[in-house]
């Protein structure tokens, strides 16, 4: 192909492990649409959402079959337009975000096409690299405290604190001004240390019986504290809200909670350019800045996928995409 009209992509031709399908693939440049924009990508992050739909997770709810691409989110400039879009300009830097459930991911390459409605503009102070961390992480932690009810003053646990939607949610508690307190194994308490938690727990030497509190608020990030752990962090009531489902109570939990003093809730991430925006005036003011802790050239995006798969990620990894014809 000629490399002028062409483009690098990670992608995968059948579902399985990231390390035995994935490959690094020079595709034709792709055209954006009446609607779309087309963006030369900077940077993009890595969600464990990724390697799970590369796997074959939730093949049947979202729009990952084979061959497909990998990655959601992702900032860039852009480089064209669609005849029918007015809002955005050629030249401009965004954040965007491919839905799942309405395309196939693809944030993983070199250019990417999407609906003009799923970009938002970067303020001049924000850089592309923790800009592409928001719209998955970022907006997962502001909905989640927005769940929680939190706000100045609220007593909030952020249980799993040092991934990538934990570490988030710590620091956006703390920006609308709650008193948190961080759990993480005994590995992660020194990157817990720079988060500004009032109090650092690690899970893994006590029983939430000691994780301290009483607890107005519960961010689960974990996913795995239970009725009883809830009832001794929260004894007088309050929200808690998990990051993944718990079945057959999820079902439930909007029946009962009326009648329950520890509300239950789960995360379901919603896509709103309104709360990245909100994101990036926090950015912008210096008052939100999730931590990047590791970046990865484009050629070892797979292994950041595998450090993903592995666990134990401390805050986000971002791949330099860095297209050089990107200004």
């Amino acid at each position: 192909m000629d490399s002028a009209n062409t483009h690098r992509a990670w992608r995968y031709a059948r579902h399985g492990p990231v390390d035995q399908v994935l490959q690094l693939q020079r595709l034709p440049a792709p055209a954006p649409g009446a609607n779309d924009v087309l963006v030369h990508v900077r940077h993009a992050s890595i969600n464990p959402l990724d390697w799970k739909l590369v796997e074959g997770q939730f093949r049947l709810m979202l729009k990952s079959k084979p061959p497909c691409g990998v990655g959601t989110e992702f900032a860039g400039v852009v480089a064209a337009l669609g005849s029918g879009v007015g809002d955005v300009r050629v030249g401009q830097r965004i954040v965007g975000r491919l839905i799942p459930k309405r395309q196939p991911p693809c944030a993983l390459a070199e250019q990417v096409v999407l609906p003009a409605d799923q970009v938002v503009p970067l303020p001049d102070g924000v850089d592309t690299a923790l800009a592409c961390t928001l719209p998955v992480a970022g907006v997962s932690a502001l909905q989640m405290c927005r769940m929680a009810r939190v706000q100045r003053g609220t007593r909030v646990l952020v249980h799993g604190a040092a991934g990538g939607v934990g570490h988030a949610s710590v620091l956006w508690a703390l920006q609308l001004g709650a008193q948190v307190t961080a759990t993480g194994s005994g590995d992660s308490q020194a990157f817990l240390s720079t988060l500004g938690a009032l109090h650092r727990v690690d899970y893994t030497q006590a029983p939430p019986t000691q994780w301290g509190g009483p607890f107005d608020a519960v961010i689960d990030c974990v996913a795995r504290l239970g009725a009883g752990d809830l009832a001794a962090l929260m004894p007088q009531g309050g929200h808690a809200v998990a990051t993944l489902p718990r079945f057959p109570g999820v079902a439930f939990d909007p029946l009962l909670n009326p009648l329950r003093a520890i509300k239950r809730h789960t995360l379901m991430l919603k896509t709103s350019s309104d709360d990245v925006a909100t994101l990036l005036r926090g950015a912008e003011q210096g008052t939100f800045a999730p931590r990047v802790t590791q970046r990865y050239a484009m050629t070892d995006a797979l292994q950041a996928l595998l450090a993903s798969r592995g666990g134990h990620v401390r805050g986000k990894l971002v791949i330099d995409v860095q297209v050089p014809s990107a200004t």
